[in-house]
């Protein structure tokens, strides 16, 4: 891409020879990587809120006079977050029936959790042992997660065990100049992905370009690009042998993107169907032609 060009992001493919993006994350943690808002005593200490642990009071609970309280787990590093569980605290009456997920790099500035354009609340527990998983529809990019009970338990007060769930994230600022290229490359030599996530940031004040690029030897490919500094997401599942059925798909968001701001981008797709989010617009569209899965060698360029 010509002109300065920053983008920081991530690729995940979920097929049958790339490890699944669900380690738990939370559990291996020391007892200092939980803090919270307030401990009701030392044997509900936030260290104590790990999913299916028995040690201390069982799980973690606030003061009862804590009018804003949290739950917080510090993962060490960035992570890419895709499932989140809860479950009371044992042996008790305490649980959380509904909860907010907050996340931050540092601790300072922090996101709630959005789904369908709002901020989400997740059902909880209506018991003190049941584990109830939520799969996030957005993935989230964090170090630090806070659980914020909205409700609780009317038979006893707030009680919380939790799991993380995710992987590692890969994120490096980089700068080109409209002469550097770089590759992801895939673990084997060539890969039919039915459902992937591309996301990404990017600041720029060039109005064309490639960002991102990945295509197959059987004619298919995935390509980001700026075009009169509107974003243009071009891809292509395959058409039939005999051209009659064409899978190009070609969708448009955005305008004045070479501002110099940071304005992030996230590809989901799962088959044929694909979200395509710029900031905070969603656009959803089904790709044209019959195949569902994208057939890609082993590299995608940038």
């Amino acid at each position: 891409m010509g002109g300065l060009v920053q983008w920081e992001g991530w690729y995940k493919a979920d097929e049958e020879e790339v490890e699944k993006c669900e380690v738990a994350l939370s559990s291996p943690l020391p007892h200092t990587a939980f803090t919270a808002s307030s401990v009701f005593t030392s044997g509900y200490a936030p260290g104590y809120a790990k999913l299916n642990q028995r040690g201390g009071a069982g799980g973690w609970s606030p003061q009862d006079s804590d009018s804003y309280p949290w739950l917080q787990v510090d993962l060490g590093s960035r992570k890419q977050v895709v499932a989140v569980a809860t479950q009371g605290r044992y042996s008790s009456s305490d649980w959380t029936t509904r909860y907010r997920l907050l996340y931050s790099d540092t601790g300072r500035n922090w996101k709630p959790y959005h789904q369908d354009g709002n901020i989400w609340a997740f059902s909880g527990n209506s018991n003190t042992e049941s584990v109830v998983r939520h799969d996030l529809a957005q993935g989230i990019v964090g170090r630090l997660l806070r659980f914020v009970p909205l409700d609780w338990s009317g038979e006893g007060r707030i009680g919380l065990r939790i799991e993380v769930y995710g992987c590692s994230y890969w994120a490096d600022v980089i700068n080109f100049d409209g002469q550097g290229v770089i590759s992801y490359r895939f673990k084997v030599k060539k890969m039919k992905i039915i459902k992937d996530v591309i996301a990404l940031k990017f600041k720029t004040w060039d109005s064309e370009g490639v960002i991102l690029h990945g295509e197959g030897q059987q004619g298919d490919y995935i390509t980001l690009e700026l075009r009169k500094a509107k974003l243009l997401l071009q891809i292509n599942l395959g058409s039939n042998q005999y051209g009659s059925i064409l899978g190009h798909t070609s969708v448009t968001s955005g305008s004045l993107l070479d501002d110099h701001h940071w304005h992030s981008v996230m590809i989901e797709r799962y088959r044929r169907n694909v979200n395509f989010t710029l900031d905070t617009h969603t656009q959803h569209f089904r790709t044209n032609g019959e195949f569902d899965h994208l057939d890609l060698d082993y590299e995608v360029r940038s």
